[in-house]
């Protein structure tokens, strides 16, 4: 199966990550406006997710509880990792230029990106003139 998700999974997955366990439900109820499905639809979801191993769930007398079986973060690797396997080496660049300029980051997270760069750099170094 996939290695991602598409945006509406991603939407279910955003619901679980905020509170878990939880019952499809309370997991619709969360989602609130963000999706109109109908109640098969939901269901539907949650059953494709946990075929892909990004949910799990618990029955617990006549209800079934979902909870996230990785991390967003782990999520969001996968995604970077399905992205750049797509690319040239040459076009890793400027993509994660572009992301940068075009994701409305705040001074906060420019700050945290930049040490982490500088962190990088320093270990890279570091490594080499360990050889």
């Amino acid at each position: 199966m996939k290695d991602t998700l598409n945006p509406n999974e991603w939407i279910v997955m955003e619901a679980l990550w905020g509170k878990s366990p939880a019952t499809l439900g309370e997991t619709i109820d969360r989602i609130g406006s963000r999706a109109s499905w109908n109640y098969k639809t939901y269901q539907s979801y949650m059953n494709v997710l946990e075929k892909k191993g990004y949910i799990s769930s618990e029955k617990r007398g006549r209800d079934k509880f979902y909870s996230p079986a990785i991390s967003r973060e782990e999520c969001i690797a996968r995604e970077s990792r399905a992205v750049l396997s797509k690319m040239q080496s040459d076009s890793v660049g400027l993509m994660i230029t572009s992301m940068v300029r075009e994701g409305d980051l705040s001074r906060s997270d420019r700050l945290e990106l930049m040490n982490m760069l500088e962190k990088m750099l320093k270990e890279e170094a570091e490594n080499e003139s360990d050889r």
